[in-house]
C-alpha cells in the first residue's frame, strides 16, 4: 500500500490538481499505522546493545534538541555499528535508574487500564516509550504523505459499517439496484 500511495495516488492527485493539497483519509487498520523499519519504537528495542533489534534512525531529545544516534559508532570498542538498546539511550538522556527491568508485569499485560496514565517510570520500556520523540513517531504512511506536502488523517476507531466509505458504497449499491437494468 505504501508503494501505491507513493508511486500512484500522490502523483495522480498532483497531476489532476496542481498546487493543491490532498487529504488522504484511512481507517484504523493496523496496516495503516505500521512504522518504518528505522522508526523509533520502544517495543522493538532490547534493554542491552546488539541482538535482533533494528537499527533506528537518529533522533533529537531535550529542550536543546540534542542529537542522539541510536547506533554505536563504527569505532566503538565493544559494539561497533550495533543498535544501542534502551539502557544506553536512557543513560545518555540522564534517565537511567539502577535496577530497572526491561518491562514490568503491569506493562506486559495486554489489557490497559486507567492506571497506565499514572505509571511513567515503572520500567525501562515505559520510560523510553513516553519520551517526546518516541511519542511523536508517525506511521510510514503518514510520513510519506506529509513529506509530499499533503495531509493524512485517520478515522476514529468504530464499527466498520460506520466508516464513510461503507456508507458511500451502500448508497451506490442501492442506486444500482433501483436504476440499473444490467443491459
Amino acid at each position: 500500500m505504501i508503494e501505491q500511495v507513493k508511486n500512484l495516488a500522490i502523483p495522480i492527485f498532483e497531476i489532476m490538481h496542481p498546487n493543491a493539497t490532498a487529504v488522504f483519509a484511512f481507517d484504523n487498520s493496523t496496516n495503516h499505522g505500521a512504522l518504518a523499519d528505522d522508526a523509533l519504537c520502544a517495543q522493538r528495542m532490547n534493554l542491552n546493545p546488539g541482538g535482533k533489534q533494528p537499527r533506528m534512525k537518529d533522533t533529537v531529545f531535550g529542550s536543546e534538541n540534542t542529537l542522539q544516534s541510536m547506533v554505536f559508532p563504527s569505532n566503538h570498542p565493544k559494539y561497533p555499528d550495533q543498535p544501542k538498546g534502551i539502557k544506553q539511550i536512557l543513560i545518555e538522556r540522564g534517565l537511567w535508574k539502577n535496577n530497572l527491568q526491561l518491562e514490568c508485569q503491569l506493562c506486559k499485560k495486554k489489557n490497559k487500564t486507567i492506571d497506565d496514565l499514572t505509571r511513567i517510570d515503572c520500567c525501562a520500556r515505559r520510560i523510553i516509550s513516553l519520551q517526546p520523540d518516541f511519542l511523536a513517531q508517525r506511521s510510514e504512511l503518514e510520513t510519506i504523505i506529509e513529506k509530499a506536502g499533503h495531509k493524512c488523517i485517520f478515522y476514529p476507531k468504530f464499527h466498520c459499517k460506520l466508516n464513510f466509505i461503507e456508507m458511500y458504497w451502500r448508497v451506490i449499491k442501492k442506486y444500482i439496484y433501483e436504476y440499473c437494468n444490467y443491459i
